[in-house]
């Protein structure tokens, strides 16, 4: 997207990819050391930076344990500042991020919690103001005002020189770009009367916690909130699975922002690791890469409507110009009988009369009456105000369940599986699910696979969870070989993302063996019984003998080219590796979904299978 969509991060009640936008276009320079970045400074001429590029030391540095030709797979960027959400303050070091059962708290405040004196001594420049808040403070405020109050006293101290007396202050913290060169929108926001409210009341609390002497003039600090407020970042643990604090990275903010991202970045500790989603990524041209700031499991409308309200400016990514996109919010036609087809309400069809907007069925030829478009638009509503407003959490988990399963059912006969609102519904519907259900689970997984891999690009972490999840249950109700294809291509996904020894990937792929062991167990089984079932030759018995014979090693045939068969998606999946377009993975999943369909012969091994095993 372009230099004039303005956009940048700051916080939404999306999931843990949010993202934001800098100012540059420009390709981002590998050196290979950090900048000491003088924050006091205003925006940087061009010769400048160049002279600085070739003497200094660069905040993104180049990991590149894997490579495809000449471009990086990953890149590492710095914090300007971070903070943690309260309720992981006393389970994650204040300065490493890292969990640990055996923190020490700080003897000045008695709240802070470090790993050891190291992490405290290098977290002191952040924590120094911060402590003797604490001391007069009966509770620890927010991530907002002890966010904005640590990047408020670190600007100070780099305005002051004091960031020259300390050594550490730029290490693992340093950046090529100062705080007061990134997106602000300041004006917007001030005439953002939520926004303004939301600064006035931080701002408020922040003065209550810190003192004026700590801090800056207000006009100092609303210029450091927007900032703040635009251009911040999630940060998750290192399992990529929860969102434990917020960071500014001053860097990382300057790529743009895509629903239909070709990059994803990831944490370990307060260091943000921006990973290619595919071989043809170059992560040091901005102008061609691209992450989400949003949660993708949304329709066109809602994604164009919160990027508006958040970072001010109007998407016009490739996902946002698709029409097809528009199947997320489709319904059913009400006159099929059999096997309903699925219409688009929004957007361009040609079933649609562009005068009218009536929809005519390509499949029954039936006009479908405005009533019933209606109904299903109404439905969309309903579910999206559930989700907006919270109010499963505050019912009974009992109670949350059969609401939940009577929405499902009543709206599972106007809208299809694909349609995003009904995969919202599933995704507040699995957590309770008795995890012991694993049939149930599994089908409320394969019911939203389409929706999953529609919304997210082919090797995103989510869809590789999304499919581990059906292989674990598929090998938990019995079903190893289906359990191995599903997880070999979680897998595959996973290790060109996030590499081989992430703690997602290693989750995974003990799983994976575990179904690689049900399957040999299963083969071992037919074997033996194929034996164990062999009559001696006799006379008289011989012609029935090879008969029995024959309808078992058939059964044992069928079994060996499923698995011969079940490699041939995992080979095409591998084209996903190689940055193969969407449309190409739907086609995939076909075959996944329905492995047998390959060869008719192979049909129904699985339940031969279990009747040897049973």
């Amino acid at each position: 997207m372009g230099r004039n969509n303005g956009a940048a991060h700051k916080k939404t009640h999306a999931p843990r990819h949010r993202a934001k936008r800098g100012e540059s276009s420009a390709p981002v320079v590998n050196c290979s050391e950090p900048i000491e970045s003088n924050e006091n400074q205003g925006p940087r001429e061009d010769s400048q930076k160049s002279n600085e590029q070739s003497k200094a030391e660069s905040a993104c540095k180049t990991t590149a344990e894997e490579k495809a030709d000449c471009f990086p797979r990953t890149l590492e960027f710095y914090p300007f500042a971070y903070a943690l959400y309260n309720n992981y303050l006393d389970e994650h070091c204040w300065y490493c991020l890292s969990p640990s059962a055996n923190l020490r708290r700080c003897k000045g405040c008695n709240r802070a919690m470090f790993c050891d004196q190291n992490c405290q001594t290098l977290g002191w420049k952040d924590h120094k103001a911060e402590c003797r808040a604490l001391k007069g403070s009966p509770t620890v405020p927010d991530i907002e005002v002890r966010l904005l109050g640590r990047i408020i006293t670190r600007f100070k101290a780099i305005k002051n020189g004091n960031d020259k007396k300390d050594a550490t202050f730029y290490l693992q913290r340093s950046s090529r770009r100062s705080i007061m060169d990134i997106w602000a929108h300041t004006d917007q926001i001030r005439n953002d009367e939520f926004a303004m409210k939301k600064f006035n009341d931080v701002y408020s609390r922040l003065v209550t916690f810190y003192g004026t002497k700590a801090l800056l003039t207000k006009e100092e600090a609303f210029e450091l909130h927007c900032r703040d407020y635009i251009n911040r970042h999630a940060i998750s643990d290192d399992g990529y699975l929860e969102e434990i604090g917020k960071g500014l990275y001053l860097d990382l903010c300057a790529y743009d922002h895509s629903c239909r991202p070709n990059t994803i970045y990831t944490c370990k500790g307060f260091v943000a690791t921006l990973r290619a989603l595919d071989l043809t990524v170059n992560l040091m041209d901005r102008t061609t890469t691209f992450y989400s700031y949003i949660d993708l499991l949304s329709t066109t409308q809602e994604r164009k409507k919160l990027l508006r309200d958040t970072w001010y400016f109007d998407c016009q990514c490739v996902r946002c110009v698709d029409n097809d996109d528009h199947v997320l919010s489709s319904m059913f036609c009400p006159s099929c009988r059999e096997k309903p087809e699925r219409l688009c309400i929004f957007g361009e069809s040609p079933y649609k009369n562009p005068v009218t907007q009536i929809l005519t069925c390509p499949k029954c030829h039936i006009e479908v009456p405005k009533e019933r478009v209606l109904e299903a638009v109404d439905a969309m509503r309903f579910i999206d105000r559930i989700v907006a407003k919270n109010e499963i959490q505050q019912m009974a988990k009992e109670q949350a369940f059969r609401f939940l399963k009577g929405i499902k059912d009543r709206f599972s006969k106007i809208l299809p599986s694909v349609n995003v609102y009904m995969c919202k519904i599933i995704q507040l519907l699995i957590p309770l699910i008795d995890p012991t259900d694993s049939k149930t689970l599994l089908s409320l997984h394969l019911e939203s696979e389409e929706c999953v891999r529609f919304c997210f690009p082919p090797n995103h972490p989510a869809v590789a969870v999304h499919l581990s999840s059906i292989g674990l249950f598929y090998l938990r109700i019995g079903h190893p070989h289906r359990a191995e294809l599903y997880l070999e291509m979680a897998c595959d996904i996973l290790k060109f993302t996030l590499g081989h020894t992430h703690p997602l990937t290693v989750d995974k792929l003990s799983i994976l063996e575990e179904a690689h062991r049900e399957v040999q167990e299963a083969r071992r089984i037919m074997l033996d019984s194929s034996i164990s079932f062999q009559i001696p030759a006799t006379p008289l018995l011989t012609a029935v003998g090879s008969a029995e014979t024959r309808g078992v090693e058939s059964v044992i045939g069928d079994a060996s080219l499923k698995e011969t068969q079940h490699e041939e998606p995992s080979k095409q999946h591998a084209d996903n590796v190689t940055g193969r377009e969407s449309n190409k993975e739907n086609n995939h999943k076909d075959e996944v979904t329905t492995p047998s369909n390959a060869n008719g012969s192979s049909r129904g091994t699985v339940e031969k299978e279990q009747d040897l095993l049973h």
